[in-house]
């Protein structure tokens, strides 16, 4: 999937469940673990992309000596009870011909506090995860030299390696002075646009059920799994079994990998019929009739205008008005030719591409919590990079959700513990408190509410990636109809029965909003929504709705 463009807050505990390990990798650490291994564990972690600008390139290439091919990074801001903890950057360097995969990690005064090795893949040079030799980086900063054989002991067989590693934690503070300038590195507040209270030290326990937590990365950004469940080995299946689908929903409908269906289709697709699975042609299908029903405010051949405006690149632009026109003749899904007795998807015009986004975040989510209740859970929620959550369960009655069969013949109790009504263990099972984010401020909640078994939450906000031109601030969510960015501080949140169809009515309510307002409200007949607007010189406006699903309630002392 395409990598995320905001921020969530995660809490970072280590894996339950070991990953699957490729058979040409030695896969040391997961995410996660690394994560706990380098910041600690039971750490709020916010996750915020950064973009290299070609100046900012050119002067780190030139000081430095080294290559910043990557157009954007991802740091991974960790704190503990409101108190920065440090930064974590994972990168990739080449040692003798396979990349190694690790994660830095580093202190609020710009120092190395931890170097963890995450994959490896060459036969010869793996001594370079023992810490022995990962310990010698700490204490380095930005100033200092991290040359081997001079500044950092080398290891006999495995100097590529140990030059890959010195190459990339020297790479890594020199990017964190560049996006965190030491005058920036104030203790950040909890961010995102969906936002999930931390569990309390240990496992939360009431009756027979515990309350377990799991973050992976998948689908190009943090998901992470909370689900309550009998036994540490129910809980492991579980969380195997969710992220699993999640990873092969990914290989199916990724716009960033070749490898993926949809990369298939996308390259043959404007040359002949290209033949789709039922997954990928059901998705198409939904998607279409959604335009139809949307008048064109929703539409996954947008990739030729996201191109236009420079924002798959990562280098937003304000296109030539040819440069529009032409993007804008090869978007629509009316162009796109669908048989549905061969099951193929043929493009009409030369240039289109199929991007299905959060639609397909949104699919994922549902399908992945399903699987997690199949495969031990009593009750599951899937939050994949804090826009597009579902949530479900069993609910004590020997009937799965979503009619998946129990695995276990065990009955279990669980009466709400006492506590704060915005803490999982407090509520009745199947039930998640969950804080919507302020588009003026990502970091302090709007409101809060209720996300009951059964229901998707989806938001997306104009505030998450904007760029400036002649003094008019746009966002990386287009209009279709117009070829146009949405314009303002604003953000949709909508609470609806499935994933697939939270995600689309929250791309529709965000972008229709101003222009057909009671078409609008009609098709959020049945949901509960809230559009959230703010400028720098008014207080926060708010439209909502809330009736069904959730309960609005008041934010916490």
């Amino acid at each position: 999937m395409k990598r995320a463009d905001h921020l969530v807050w995660l809490a970072a505990p280590a894996a339950l469940a070991a990953a699957s390990v490729p058979a040409a990798a030695h896969v040391y650490l997961t995410e996660s673990q690394a994560l706990a291994a380098v910041l600690g564990e039971f750490v709020s972690v916010q996750r915020e992309q950064k973009i290299l600008s070609d100046a900012q390139r050119r002067k780190l290439e030139e000081s430095s000596g080294l290559r910043f091919p990557e157009p954007s990074y991802t740091f991974l801001v960790g704190t503990r009870q409101g108190k920065l903890i440090g930064y974590a950057l994972v990168l990739d360097e080449i040692g003798k011909s396979e990349p190694i995969t690790f994660m830095v990690a580093m202190g609020p005064e710009g120092k190395v506090t931890e170097v963890a090795v995450m994959v490896f893949r060459e036969s010869r040079g793996g001594e370079v995860k023992e810490k022995r030799f990962l310990r010698q980086f700490r204490g380095k900063t930005a100033g200092d030299p991290i040359r081997i054989n001079q500044d950092i002991l080398n290891y006999t067989g495995a100097t590529l390696s140990s030059k890959a590693l010195a190459r990339g934690v020297k790479r890594a503070v020199l990017l964190l002075d560049v996006f965190y300038p030491r005058e920036a590195r104030r203790q950040p507040a909890p961010s995102g646009r969906v936002l999930l209270p931390a569990l309390p030290a240990g496992i939360a326990t009431a009756g027979d059920a515990a309350l377990y937590r799991q973050i992976r990365y998948r689908m190009g950004t943090l998901c992470e799994m909370r689900l309550w469940a009998c036994t540490h080995e129910e809980a492991a299946r579980a969380f195997a079994a969710g992220f699993a689908e999640l990873a092969r929903i990914d290989q199916v409908f990724s716009n960033y990998r070749d490898d993926s269906e949809l990369g298939r289709v996308n390259r043959e697709a404007g040359y002949a019929p290209a033949k789709v699975s039922p997954e990928f042609w059901d998705l198409t299908r939904y998607a279409v009739r959604q335009w139809r029903h949307s008048g064109g405010s929703f539409d996954i051949t947008v990739g030729p205008l996201a191109k236009a405006w420079g924002f798959w690149q990562g280098t937003p632009r304000m296109p030539a008005s040819s440069q529009l026109a032409e993007a804008q003749s090869r978007v629509g899904s009316d162009k796109l030719g669908l048989d549905p007795r061969a099951s193929t998807i043929s493009f009409r015009q030369p240039g289109m591409e199929l991007d299905f986004g959060g639609l397909a975040k949104g699919y994922a989510v549902q399908r992945a919590a399903l699987c997690a209740l199949k495969h031990g859970a009593i009750a599951t929620l899937v939050n994949l990079g804090g826009s597009s959550l579902y949530a479900t369960a069993a609910l004590g009655t020997g009937e799965r959700s979503g009619g998946v069969a129990p695995t276990s013949c065990r009955r279990f109790s669980r009466t709400p513990a006492r506590g704060r009504r915005y803490d999982e263990s407090a509520l009745p099972l199947g039930a998640w408190p969950v804080a919507v984010a302020a588009p003026r401020n990502p970091a302090m909640p709007a409101l809060y509410l209720i996300l009951e078994s059964d229901w998707a939450i989806s938001t997306s906000g104009t505030y998450e990636q904007q760029f400036q031109v002649d003094g008019r601030a746009f966002s990386h969510l287009l209009n279709p109809r117009s070829g146009w960015p949405v314009e303002g501080l604003r953000s949709a949140t909508v609470v609806a029965r499935s994933g697939r169809r939270s995600e689309v009515l929250t791309k529709r309510l965000l972008v229709s909003a101003s222009e057909e307002p009671r078409a609008v409200r009609k098709m959020l007949n049945g949901c509960d929504w809230v559009l959230l607007e703010a400028a720098h010189d008014q207080p926060l406006f708010s439209q909502q709705n809330f009736r069904r699903s959730s309960v609005l309630v008041p934010a916490p002392d």
